[in-house]
């Protein structure tokens, strides 16, 4: 069985997952913001929550995000302010799994994703602690977003499907070169969105801090992020893992339909 044939187009039904014992997956991360909860910025409140993961995520960080940019008649004006955002981490020095808890929002991310199931009761797991502790009244975004990289070599041809590779394995002629790719999609999908980003990154180039360290050769990224607003209800963790389970479904189906199947082969799956 091929690629092609577990994924014909780029959305559809759910696609069996095919085990890959080297996935080119460097990240995958949800996101689920909430009305304002302003006492999460502070320790004491936070301490119930951190309770119901310490098992999994033993280690904490307190940081601060500084970053805010407005529009105003005089042109863009760049203002800081300060937003805290606890990190409780499986490891201090190189965390495999992260979960990120500040005023608007909570995140779970890896960057050794073991299957589908796995990162979904962990993030039901977050999800559960937090309406147990800081009870949202409701949810206002959820989003998924999975980054796949891999090294660009002269077999690119042979690894990505042609619509996804556009001029990237033309020959421009002339001693010309291509620096670098990128593409930019969106797609309407049932009331959610999923924003694409893909093409060839020169060497040594980081578009997003979340692709991690930069490589010293050309690489291809795969970036889907798929995301919908303000889901109706209470904030109900077992629909909100619901959705985020569609998500996942409908962006590892994309990644299929948009690998050859012998990048597959490559990561030690069997097609």
């Amino acid at each position: 069985m091929s690629a092609a044939d577990l994924a014909p187009t780029p959305f559809g039904d759910p696609a069996p997952e095919v085990p890959l014992s080297d996935p080119p997956l460097i990240v995958a991360l949800a996101q689920v913001r909430f009305p304002t909860v302003a006492s999460i910025a502070r320790e004491d409140f936070i301490g119930p929550f951190q309770e119901s993961i310490r098992e999994d995520y033993p280690y904490l960080v307190h940081e601060l995000e500084t970053v805010s940019i407005q529009l105003s008649e005089g042109g863009v004006q760049a203002q800081t302010s300060s937003s805290p955002v606890w990190r409780f981490l499986d490891n201090p020095e190189k965390p495999v799994w992260k979960v990120s808890l500040a005023t608007s929002f909570v995140a779970l991310d890896t960057v050794d994703y073991p299957s589908h199931a796995e990162f979904l009761e962990r993030l039901r797991a977050v999800l559960a602690a937090l309406s147990q502790t800081v009870k949202p009244v409701g949810c206002t975004r959820l989003g998924l977003r999975y980054v796949d990289r891999i090294e660009a070599g002269p077999d690119l041809a042979s690894l990505i499907r042609p619509e996804m590779l556009g001029v990237t394995c033309i020959e421009p002629g002339d001693g010309a070169e291509l620096a670098h790719i990128l593409s930019d999609a969106q797609f309407n999908r049932r009331g959610a969105m999923l924003h694409g980003r893909w093409g060839l990154l020169p060497p040594n180039a980081v578009l997003d801090a979340l692709y991690g360290s930069s490589l010293e050769v050309p690489s291809w990224i795969l970036d889907l992020d798929m995301y919908a607003d303000n889901i109706d209800g209470d904030f109900d963790v077992d629909r909100l893992v619901h959705v985020a389970e569609g998500f996942a479904n409908d962006i590892y189906r994309f990644f299929l339909w948009a690998v050859e199947p012998e990048l597959l082969r490559r990561c030690g799956g069997n097609v």
